[in-house]
């Protein structure tokens, strides 16, 4: 009903010419789509998000030519990007094992799908803190100081898309000297509220930590542990996390069969929210079980 209600409010939105009625109208338009991330969140299936997923944040896009400010748009249509570039990588993955011409364009797709979503999520962030973005750039630790828990969903959108983009694309040179800012704002949300949607941040954290220059492995176990405290165990990408960022750099396989099983065994009706992250980290769970043999050198 919701998602009916959106579609009906932006063909709306596109036929009006009046100015100010049809701003009001899409900013109407926009708050049902902020507050209805459940419409793809909730789903189950992943080829069906993904295949509506680009018109919908077409549609986001054109509702924000008019209202360029709302926030509600903006985060929505962040997440959408994130949500999208995630799955297309996700594609990648598995395409590279018998096609790497095909699995790197899809890596690069993935990496610009991954900044369009971080820049929407700046967008926010330069609304509410004029020269944000110049900021990060010049002066990063006061620039993050100014931030509140307030900002922590922009701060996280921004940092984890921005940090998603280089995974995807590691020969581009202006996204691994990025690095650090990216890290420093998920870093600041740590600061603010580390207890934000359920323990995201530290999950993302794990991966962070495992993969920096001079990172811990014990703080990235740290990380791993509270993710799983906030997620009451109910996320199965918090598995995958430890498994990919520290089992594999440790070799250690039994670790790893481990939090693939554990991925596996998350009731995904228990967090409807997540059901289509934890469907994506599921399969993701069952492909990496065949992927042992190249991962590991002593597998059995």
């Amino acid at each position: 009903m919701r998602l009916r209600l959106i579609l009906i409010l932006a063909v709306a939105a596109s036929m009006l010419g009046g100015c100010s009625v049809k701003k009001t109208v899409v900013n109407y338009a926009g708050d049902a789509i902020g507050g209805g991330g459940g419409v793809w969140t909730s789903d189950e299936d992943p080829q069906l998000v993904k295949e509506a997923l680009p018109f919908a944040l077409k549609t986001n896009e054109s509702l924000l030519e008019v209202s360029p400010n709302h926030e509600g748009l903006l985060e929505a249509t962040a997440t959408g990007f994130l949500a999208y570039a995630l799955l297309i990588k996700e594609e990648a993955d598995r395409v590279e094992v018998d096609d790497l011409k095909a699995a790197r364009k899809l890596k690069l797709r993935a990496s610009k799908l991954f900044i369009r979503g971080r820049d929407f999520a700046l967008r926010a962030m330069e609304q509410r803190h004029p020269g944000f973005t110049q900021g990060l750039k010049t002066d990063l630790d006061a620039t993050l100081a100014q931030t509140s828990a307030k900002d922590a969903p922009f701060l996280y959108l921004a940092g984890a898309g921005w940090a998603a983009a280089l995974s995807a694309n590691t020969a581009n040179l202006g996204l691994v000297a990025d690095f650090p800012a990216a890290g420093a704002l998920v870093q600041r949300v740590l600061e603010v509220d580390d207890t934000f949607n359920d323990g995201a941040v530290h999950e993302f954290m794990v991966s962070f930590e495992a993969a920096r220059p001079g990172g811990s492995i014990e703080i990235a176990r740290k990380h791993y542990s509270r993710a799983l405290e906030l997620s009451g165990g109910k996320r199965a990408s918090v598995y995958l996390a430890l498994a990919e960022a520290v089992s594999v750099g440790e070799q250690d396989v039994n670790e790893f069969r481990a939090m693939l099983k554990a991925a596996r065994a998350v009731d995904i009706e228990k967090r409807p929210n997540d059901r289509l992250l934890n469907v994506v980290a599921q399969e993701r769970a069952e492909w990496l079980e065949g992927q042992v043999p190249d991962l590991f050198l002593l597998a059995d």
